[in-house]
């Protein structure tokens, strides 16, 4: 009797066919991500159409600087009108030449170099308590210099309103 060799092998007869060939919900999960993604491409086009929304056209042309800059005056106290003068109201005020004889001899410093932003007066240099907010051009009547240990420079001044303290001597210069 003749007997044939054979090949003995672990193979499913269906393997001659592919990997997969037996599971037909591979094919089906491809097809479905290529669609997927022919669609998300189709999406993209379609939104990329559109442009953009009012919002985003609001946040591309939004200036932040405008947000920080502030028009109100900090410093100024509000404006008060002013009353007419009373028939009985008493002596004049002294010449303007006696004024400039006595102002002569005085010093007087303004508020500058400090950006805008103003200095404050002091009771004591350097830390001491806040008397007043001085705006930048404010014309002050210096009353001493004192030079501090650790070298920075600091002038008793007295303000228009009569307001007397301290301020950093880098913030002063020379009134006109």
């Amino acid at each position: 009797m003749a007997t044939r060799a054979s090949h003995a092998t672990t193979r499913s007869p269906r393997y001659a066919l592919g990997p997969g060939a037996d599971l037909p919900i591979a094919r089906i999960v491809a097809l479905l991500l290529i669609g997927l993604a022919i669609g998300a491409v189709l999406f993209a086009s379609n939104v990329a159409k559109v442009g953009p929304s009012q919002e985003a056209q609001q946040i591309t042309n939004f200036n932040p600087r405008a947000i920080f800059t502030d028009s109100t005056p900090h410093f100024l106290p509000t404006p008060v009108a002013a009353l007419p003068a009373e028939s009985n109201a008493g002596p004049p005020a002294p010449s303007t030449e006696e004024q400039a004889a006595t102002d002569a001899s005085v010093e007087r410093v303004k508020i500058a170099n400090t950006g805008g932003v103003g200095a404050i007066l002091r009771a004591e240099p350097p830390r001491g308590r806040q008397v007043a907010a001085l705006r930048d051009g404010m014309v002050l009547q210096v009353i001493e210099h004192q030079q501090l240990p650790d070298g920075s420079e600091w002038l008793h001044v007295r303000t228009a309103d009569g307001a007397e303290g301290w301020v950093f001597s880098r913030l002063a210069a020379p009134a006109d």
